[in-house]
């Protein structure tokens, strides 16, 4: 298993981001961390520029850090979080730069369990601020309408989630930097509980 990328050296391979990702997962999951003395020495790799190998797309919950989960460090991943990861034009602007100018080898979108805005966009916007219901309507445009009857097994096996995911995944990979540099966007779903990244 490859050790988490060195900040300094630069990826050219999407097979190998995405192997760093899977493997830095698998590592979270097992409790089998790399080692963090190793910041000081990122800090100063990484200050006079930076060159991530990956992109993620990710909800803004507290519970679903990706450089913890996908056991990273500083410099490695470009990291855009909103609620309920969807690829809104600050995600899309964002993730269009990393692909064309940082070269970043892959782009992932990551739902999770338990998403409060992936629940709250189906259940409805009621009562809720007005800057909160434009991001859920943005949001449930990405799954089909769900009776009271579905919303939660929807919620609760993904259904809404992976939807929601992929929409993002189909929006960015028309984007025009993403699309010139043919770089693969892949998506998955992150579990609250285990710390598990499944792939899509």
């Amino acid at each position: 298993m490859a050790n988490r990328h060195d900040p300094a050296i630069k990826v050219t391979d999407s097979n190998q981001a995405i192997a760093y990702l899977k493997e830095g997962n698998e590592r979270f999951v097992s409790g089998k961390l790399m080692p963090k003395d190793f910041y000081a020495e990122s800090l100063k790799a990484v200050a006079p520029q930076q060159s991530p190998f990956a992109a993620v797309l990710t909800c803004s919950d507290s519970r679903t850090p990706p450089e913890i989960y996908f056991d990273q460090g500083i410099g490695n991943i470009f990291v855009c979080r909103n609620a309920g990861n969807f690829a809104d034009e600050t995600a899309c602007g964002s993730i269009d730069f990393a692909a064309g100018v940082l070269g970043v080898k892959v782009v992932v979108v990551v739902g999770h369990n338990q998403c409060g805005a992936v629940v709250n966009a189906a259940k409805g916007t009621d009562g809720l601020p007005p800057e909160l219901t434009s991001v859920l309507a943005q949001i449930k445009k990405n799954f089909p309408s769900l009776s009271e009857a579905e919303i939660t097994g929807a919620c609760q096996d993904g259904t809404a989630v992976k939807a929601n995911v992929m929409a993002s995944v189909e929006k960015i990979k028309n984007l025009a930097l993403v699309k010139k540099t043919g770089i693969p966007v892949l998506g998955a779903y992150y579990d609250v509980g285990t710390g598990k990244v499944t792939w899509y």
